[in-house]
């Protein structure tokens, strides 16, 4: 799949697109709990989906590295996704697939892992030591 013909899937299955510069757009979801911003862009030969921010590291530094050490436990346990912390202290959940290989069926599977990854973790992360990123 190209870039277009991904946010054109995306369009077609009712997602809200914002085209924000080439080979990158946001969207979202209603979680569970929450609303999660999605960034799609390309990376190289990847497509990555992102919930950036997941949530913010706590201002503690012994909280903020009581969750990093979650995040990491949970990279461990998760399949296809994986959490990780950007120079801005935002914790990221993200799928990335290599275009190649993408179409309509895994591109839909990777969206499905990330909300189902993002609503099973929001409500045990948010609570570790500070307020959620976005509400």
């Amino acid at each position: 799949m190209t870039f277009d013909e991904i946010e054109a899937c995306l369009r077609a299955d009712g997602w809200p697109v914002e085209t924000l510069r080439d080979h990158s757009l946001r969207t979202g979801f209603q979680g569970i709990s929450k609303a999660f911003p999605v960034f799609v862009y390309t990376e190289g030969s990847y497509v990555v989906f992102a919930i950036v921010p997941y949530r913010k590291l706590p201002g503690d530094e012994a909280l903020a590295r009581t969750l990093m050490d979650t995040l990491l436990r949970l990279n461990d346990q998760m399949v296809f996704a994986k959490f990780s912390v950007d120079e801005d202290g935002d914790a990221i959940l993200s799928v990335e697939y290599p275009m190649s290989y993408l179409n309509e069926s895994s591109l839909r599977d990777a969206l499905d892992v990330l909300a189902y990854y993002a609503n099973q973790h929001w409500e045990p992360l948010s609570a570790m030591g500070a307020v959620p990123a976005l509400r």
